[in-house]
């Protein structure tokens, strides 16, 4: 394939990738890594259509402004894709991107004045790109962090991806340093030989579609995740919303009762909380109920099921557990609460229904909560702060 006929593809890849940026852009404009996705397809599109018009240019003035301007826009367009991976992972864009920017179209348009070779002016524009590179790659090995972090799996299919596309970019820039280097001939225009072309277009082609898709792709596996978590959690809590608990707690109790398995279900009741709310108001009341989910989740086991099922009443289900042993979990619960410090300083206490199905028993879910939903009402009843177990069927 010969230089134009390559360098043209390149521009008609990078403008569709532009058009299909800026499109997720127009469905999410909130969402600030999307507005530099889409800046970023722009910027690229831009540069490699200007530069291919650059080269095609006679040698002058024009052609020099069109080789600045053009190799300046991919570069900002690289830089702008790694802002909006850093605001994709919830950390500020850093300033000092677009000052590489601005010291890259000086150092550029300083090459041009002094009329230096195809290769001298290739060093800077691959050393800017490896930098790019670099700043990227470290981006998504950290991925995403802190408490945010565990909504979302760590690694994912986009990340597999921006990986490689990254590597295979960086790999194509660095072989084509080297090369510049030693055999300058391979990559001088108009006459470049084929690797030079597979090296500046082919692979760079590749690569930014594949980076491009690498990019869709982690948007998508964050959508995903979120309409998953959305539909499965409590928004208040993190703990599992009702429908998800009873689905849950439906398979975990025909297993239960396949495998003749003991099981405790717990139902939990915060005391006085519309006490708490007219107090205090009602913000102050949701950091209670989402304090008390993190104290109920600490005190829960890897396979316990926890979810909020309705107002202040959480239930918990422990599969396994006979009655001493709920008894003693019941124990638990009660005291982590009541030993917490709240923000707002007062004491907050729970009580506790728990019912437990015994090895051979068969009873639904239904009946289960019922009979907890009594346990708790006798808890209360005889003054809170407290646990009650049901008494054996």
């Amino acid at each position: 394939m010969d230089p134009l006929t390559a360098s043209t593809s390149l521009a008609i890849v990078q403008l569709c990738s532009s058009l299909v940026m800026a499109g997720v852009f127009s469905s999410a404009p909130s969402e600030r890594c999307t507005r530099y996705w889409a800046w970023s397809g722009v910027l690229v599109a831009l540069g490699v259509v200007v530069v291919v018009a650059g080269y095609l240019a006679a040698p002058g003035l024009w052609r020099q402004g069109a080789l600045w301007l053009g190799n300046t826009s991919l570069f900002a367009g690289s830089v702008a894709a790694w802002s909006g991976l850093r605001h994709f992972y919830q950390r500020p864009a850093k300033l000092w991107g677009w000052f590489m920017v601005a010291l890259f179209a000086l150092l550029f348009a300083w090459l041009l004045s002094k009329d230096v070779s195809f290769t001298q002016r290739a060093y800077l524009a691959v050393a800017a790109m490896q930098l790019v590179f670099t700043l990227v790659f470290v981006e998504l090995m950290r991925g995403l962090s802190g408490p945010a972090a565990r909504h979302y799996a760590r690694w994912g299919f986009g990340r597999g991806m921006g990986l490689a596309a990254v590597l295979t970019l960086s790999g194509a820039y660095i072989a084509r340093l080297v090369l510049a280097a030693s055999q300058p001939a391979l990559f001088e225009p108009p006459h470049m030989s084929p690797l030079g072309v597979l090296l500046i277009y082919m692979i760079p082609l590749g690569g930014g579609m594949l980076f491009s898709a690498a990019l869709l792709m982690l948007y998508f596996e964050r959508l995903v995740a979120d309409k998953q978590r959305l539909a499965t959690e409590d928004e208040l809590t993190g703990a599992l919303n009702r429908r998800e608990l009873v689905r849950c707690g439906e398979a975990v109790l025909q297993q239960a009762v396949a495998q003749r398995q003991s099981l405790t279900l717990a139902f939990i009741d915060v005391d006085h909380f519309k006490r708490i709310n007219d107090t205090f108001g009602h913000l102050v009341g949701d950091r209670v109920l989402a304090a008390i989910a993190d104290i109920l989740k600490q005190n829960c086991r890897s396979g316990d099921l926890l979810g909020r099922y309705g107002g202040e009443e959480f239930c918990a289900v422990f599969p396994g557990l006979d009655e001493g042993e709920a008894a003693g979990i019941g124990q638990r619960l009660v005291e982590a609460v009541r030993q917490h410090r709240f923000e707002h300083g007062a004491t907050v206490t729970i009580s506790v229904g728990l019912v437990v199905l015994r090895p051979g028993q068969l009873l639904g879910w239904d009946a289960l909560v019922h009979q907890a939903d009594v346990a708790l009402y006798r808890a209360k009843h005889e003054g809170r702060d407290a646990f009650r177990l049901a008494p054996a069927a």
